[in-house]
């Protein structure tokens, strides 16, 4: 061949393309399953050990779960009060109350189905994650969204959010979130009908503020990745998030006002200054235990002043920020997934910093569950775009994962009960009073007074350890109102009045209207018979809580101890118009009408009361009396041995039964009667006994 054809024929010839360089990804090339598959596996070693745990009854989970009133019920009613009362549990967070009603439909106070829920919401969350940052930055390789989603899925932090019943918001909330996220990318790519993911990310977004408020920062972060994808800036970019910023205004100010009450409860005294110095430790804090995720709690109280001084790291704190902001802007400048990831931390952590605190604690590893999404990303960048073809890289990420996994599968039994968590937490602070008192009120609130009460050995056992929590938190601080208050309802429930009587009496001198402390001193006075001194406290209480019926109970109780039989029946009455099933009130309100002469009504009462507590035997006593005021001997014996098939040893129904049966003639079963509360040790009067042994009619009722 000539060199012209040659030339020729090399003119023509296609280039040949060098073969792409092979990766190695988490999935391969051919397995896009398997960053999934690894995810769950490694989140469902990490929880496998949560099924094994109880409620955490000192922790919110009996007021959001097994002592609340919203989760019993699915009817229309209750499902109308979830959605319409802002002020639960000082939240507003319809759907995930749902949620727990659902839960208690299919397991009751059964805590493995709910730990179930949460942990698949956690799973899901997981791959969602990984789809954001696949989608939203267009990562090449699977190791950047892969590393992200490990971290969310294994961190150490994030155990609280996902062990613990009560954060079921947290692991709900994220879930419509990251799902709004990516109709709002899918909206944000399409030319036609872009209506339909716009609409869709908005009715998510509406449920993930029903799920908690947090999720109020969701139009910001649009506007922060609209920056990182360089959407081109203009009006309508700023309109298409107004709806959305309408809703987070809107719940936002539901959140402020379901929260008022614990923010004027349990905020410390600081002074400004001092807050922001604190509020800046806990946000280096939460970018230290990122890292380094150790000496970890379930509760993170204020620090404890030296002779009131904050400690010196509060001071050197405020430095190391500011190195850490120089860092920010001389490396942000060169990588625009650092600015997009210390931006979106910053965006979903700021409003829990606690600048005007909500609730008494400084900082909760929960509230990290969606901002360190935001810090593992930069991080995700430069070792995933590096692993594809560097395995060290794949090692540092897997062994990240390892290491994480198993400080979370270590950290997940702390929350198998109140118990283990308040325990882990006094190892941690141990002159924090406040967590003294909270394993105290568990171990006489749940295990004494109601795991084991009747293990006597366990309740003793319990009880004892209440008494020494609730004392050590008064050592530690005498000015702390609750062990004051808490500590009397334990004296007094084991009968230790006059000493329970001044731990009240200490509370109230701290806080005249406390109203454990209230209650507490009106009921040990009336157990102690001094019904007059009792009363200003009754009032003084419900002018606080007027929706207490079992209050207004016992203050009919005193009023019925001082004769004042009017004033006993309208606290009954006001007592049943809130709880119309109380049997106790049926019952003093029955015997106000008794002690008045009205046997006819008492009986009408204290057949109420027995219809509701049937085995309500002292009712059954004064209703036979109240029958044998009437003479209705026979209806008075068959109510007594109603009485007395409940206590067949109550000498009082006996010889009470003895005198209906003597006055239908009956003198048999009334001797036998006699004779068996004789026995009892009942003093018998002798006249009375000869003349029912003998057959005398002249003790008989004319």
């Amino acid at each position: 061949m000539s060199g012209k054809n040659q030339s020729k024929a090399k003119q023509n010839q296609k280039p040949v393309r060098a073969a792409a360089p092979k990766t190695i990804t988490p999935a391969g090339n051919n397995r896009k399953w398997l960053p999934y598959l690894v995810l769950a596996l490694m989140t469902i070693f990490v929880y496998s050990m949560s099924f094994n745990t109880e409620f955490i009854y000192n922790w919110d989970d009996a007021g959001y779960v097994t002592g609340s009133k919203y989760v019993k019920s699915l009817d229309g009613e209750n499902l109308k009060a979830i959605f319409h009362d802002i002020d639960y549990m000082s939240n507003y967070h319809p759907l995930t109350t749902l949620s727990y009603a659902i839960d208690w439909a299919i397991a009751g106070e059964n805590p493995v189905w709910y730990h179930i829920v949460n942990l698949l919401f956690h799973l899901m969350n997981a791959m969602l994650v990984f789809l954001v940052i696949k989608r939203m930055f267009r990562t090449k390789s699977d190791w950047v969204p892969f590393f992200v989603a490990m971290i969310f899925a294994v961190h150490p932090m994030h155990v609280e959010s996902v062990a613990w019943i009560s954060e079921r918001k947290d692991v709900m909330y994220t879930f419509f979130f990251l799902l709004a996220t990516l109709t709002y990318h899918k909206y944000c790519e399409t030319t036609s009908g872009k209506w339909k993911p716009y609409l869709l990310t908005v009715l998510l977004f509406l449920l993930a503020l029903m799920s908690k408020s947090a999720a109020v920062v969701f139009p910001v972060v649009l506007f922060a990745f609209d920056w990182y994808r360089r959407r081109k800036f203009g009006l309508w970019m700023v309109l298409e998030k107004v709806p959305m910023l309408v809703l987070s205004f809107i719940f936002g100010v539901i959140a402020l006002k379901s929260q008022t009450e614990a923010m004027q409860n349990l905020a410390p005294l600081l002074t400004m200054t001092e807050r922001l110095q604190i509020v800046n430790h806990s946000f280096l804090t939460y970018i230290y235990k990122f890292f380094l995720p150790i000496n970890l709690s379930g509760y993170y109280p204020y620090p404890i002043k030296d002779n009131g001084i904050l400690p010196s790291i509060y001071n050197i704190a405020p430095f190391i920020t500011v190195g850490l902001l120089g860092l920010f802007i001389w490396f942000g400048r060169k990588s625009r997934e650092l600015v997009f990831g210390v931006v979106f931390f910053v965006i979903n952590l700021g409003l829990v910093l606690q600048l005007k605190p909500v609730g008494g604690a400084v900082l909760a590893e929960r509230y990290t569950y969606v901002p360190y999404i935001g810090l593992a990303l930069p991080l995700a960048f430069w070792l995933g775009n590096n692993a594809d073809r560097n395995k060290l890289m794949q090692l540092i990420i897997l062994a990240a994962g390892i290491i994480f996994a198993a400080m979370s599968f270590n950290r997940v039994p702390v929350w198998k009960s109140g118990d283990a968590l308040f325990t882990n937490v006094l190892e941690q602070f141990p002159r924090n009073p406040y967590a003294w008192d909270n394993r105290g009120g568990l171990y006489w609130d749940i295990y004494a007074s109601k795991k084991y009460k009747d293990n006597p050995a366990k309740k003793q056992l319990y009880t004892d350890k209440a008494y020494h929590d609730y004392s050590m938190s008064l050592q530690l601080d005498a000015s702390f109102v609750q062990p004051w208050a808490h500590r009397g309802i334990l004296l007094f429930n084991i009968n230790k009045y006059e000493e329970a009587l001044s731990d009240f009496n200490e509370a109230l001198k701290l806080k005249p209207d406390y109203v454990d402390a209230l209650i507490g001193r009106a009921n040990t006075l009336s157990t102690l018979q001094k019904y007059k001194e009792a009363l200003p406290d009754y009032d003084a209480y419900l002018k606080l809580k007027n929706d207490d019926a079992a209050a207004y109970v016992w203050r009919a109780t005193a009023y019925s101890h001082l004769q004042q039989y009017d004033k006993a029946m309208a606290d009954c009455d006001a007592a049943l118009k809130l709880d119309p099933q109380n049997a106790e009130a049926w019952y003093w309100k029955g015997l106000s009408y008794y002690n008045t002469g009205k046997n006819e009504e008492a009986i009408a009462n204290f057949t109420k009361a027995t219809e509701i507590k049937p085995d309500y035997q002292e009712v059954l006593v004064w209703q036979g009396m109240a029958h044998a005021n009437l003479k209705q001997y026979s209806k008075a014996v068959e109510t007594y041995s109603r009485a007395l098939q409940l206590k067949p040893n109550d000498a009082v129904a006996l010889v009470n039964r003895s005198v209906a049966y003597y006055n239908q003639n009956d003198f048999g079963h009334a001797i036998a009667d006699l004779d068996a509360a004789g026995n009892l040790g009942y003093p018998l009067n002798k006249d009375y006994y000869m003349a029912v042994k003998t057959g005398d009619r002249r003790f008989q009722s004319k």
